[in-house]
């Protein structure tokens, strides 16, 4: 998800190449405007000669222009020579051959690409010392940096997933320390500026009331300026175990996205937070029924959104009321939402791209008749192109037939 900046001064290069082809275009053509291309789904963990994966695929991310895509998977045949069972895979056009990011002797997972396509950052783990490592590849150059700033207090970069900024400068990410003495499975979300090597803590410090024990789902804006995270604490089942926080770098401000309308606590957690590239809106998904006014009718997941500017949340409901809809992503400028929909008997209603200006949905996850599948993890690229997505379920594409989990691409336009 790019900022609106960087949309703009991409349309402007693509009007004037436009603008230079559009006489002998348009005379090979006749004045005639090409047809629109209908939308289309491909399956990418497959092996080179096209069969496909011998183990699980998933967790895709993409990004901004939709060319650029990462997932982890299980699979040894995707490329020729892999040795290990548990892999991050990219590619960097369509079209374009799969390739395996390679740290010897371990194994790699939680990919984040950055909004510009250029950096990913993963995962390493050494089953030798049971130690990971984080990881920023330039997929420009091949060259692949270890991040190891040091912090205070005994902490040090951890396992999780670690969002980095359009430019590759900012990078969120867990920190746990080396030993815990109150085996409260401590963690803190930092922020690295890879240019300066200062890190700043994100998250808050404890009262001394809860142990933060869960820091693993973080989104960052494409300018690396806000960063949303889940802050995870022990309780009970039936409570709040867990709060969607956004913090300003600029302002040092945080926001507590999941705040219900009349200050009363959330009568359960959230999870998910998933920031827009310009950082003006967080969606996220809950069980709570008191967090925006009126009847809960579905008493399940909702997905919701605030929007960061005016302080307002919003919940967004399935077609019939008592549908559950959880949010996967959002579009640059949150005025459109990714969304996973189930009737109240938890069968899929598919993925659908939902405008919130004008309501209008498109169903992404189309079976052969053209009725919903299941998908499961999702991302929408910000030029709203191309939507990545996984699923185990057969009849995405007529040639799916191993029965397992695969990553998928929709292109839109």
């Amino acid at each position: 998800m790019r900022p609106s900046l960087r949309i703009s001064v991409n349309a402007a290069v693509l009007v004037a190449l436009v603008t230079c082809l559009a006489g002998p275009a348009e005379a090979a053509s006749g004045g005639r405007t090409p047809p629109v291309q209908a939308p289309r789904t491909e399956r990418i963990s497959v092996a080179p000669d096209g069969t496909g994966g011998n183990g699980h695929s998933g967790e895709p991310v993409v990004s901004a222009d939709g060319r650029v895509v990462a997932f982890i998977s299980s699979a040894t045949n995707l490329v020729p020579g892999t040795e290990v069972r548990d892999s991050v895979f990219y590619r960097t056009a369509p079209g374009a051959p799969l390739q395996r990011v390679v740290v010897p002797g371990e194994t790699t997972s939680t990919p984040q690409l950055s909004e510009s396509g250029r950096y990913l950052t993963f995962t390493s783990f050494s089953a030798t010392t049971q130690k990971s490592s984080k990881h920023v590849m330039d997929l420009h150059t091949g060259s692949v940096e270890r991040l190891a700033p040091a912090m205070d207090e005994g902490y040090q970069v951890s396992y999780g997933t670690a969002p980095i900024s359009a430019n590759g400068r900012y990078v969120a990410f867990v920190a746990r320390p080396t030993v815990d003495p109150n085996g409260a499975f401590a963690c803190r979300v930092m922020l690295l500026d890879r240019w300066t090597q200062r890190v700043r803590r994100v998250s808050r410090p404890s009262d001394g009331s809860k142990n933060f024990h869960r820091c693993t789902q973080i989104s960052m804006s494409a300018n690396g300026r806000k960063v949303a995270y889940l802050e995870g604490y022990s309780g009970p089942a039936t409570g709040d175990q867990g709060d969607i926080l956004v913090y300003d770098r600029v302002s040092g401000r945080t926001v507590h996205a999941d705040a219900t309308h009349d200050g009363a606590p959330a009568d359960t957690a959230a999870v998910g937070p998933v920031l827009s590239a310009d950082g003006s809106k967080v969606g996220f998904n809950s069980l709570a029924t008191n967090l925006v006014p009126g009847e809960d009718p579905n008493t399940s997941w909702n997905a919701f959104v605030r929007d960061l500017r005016t302080g307002e949340l919003r919940r967004y409901d399935g077609h019939a009321p008592t549908d559950l809809t959880l949010v996967s992503d959002l579009s640059w400028n949150g005025s459109k939402l990714l969304l996973n929909t189930a009737d109240a008997n938890r069968t899929s209603l598919g993925l659908i791209l939902r405008d919130l200006r004008t309501g209008q949905e498109e169903l992404l996850s189309p079976g052969p008749d053209g009725g919903p599948l299941t998908a499961g993890r999702a991302a929408l690229s910000a030029d709203e192109s191309t939507v990545v997505f996984d699923s185990y379920y057969p009849g995405h594409v007529p040639e799916d037939t191993n029965l397992i989990g695969d990553v998928f691409v929709r292109t839109l336009r």
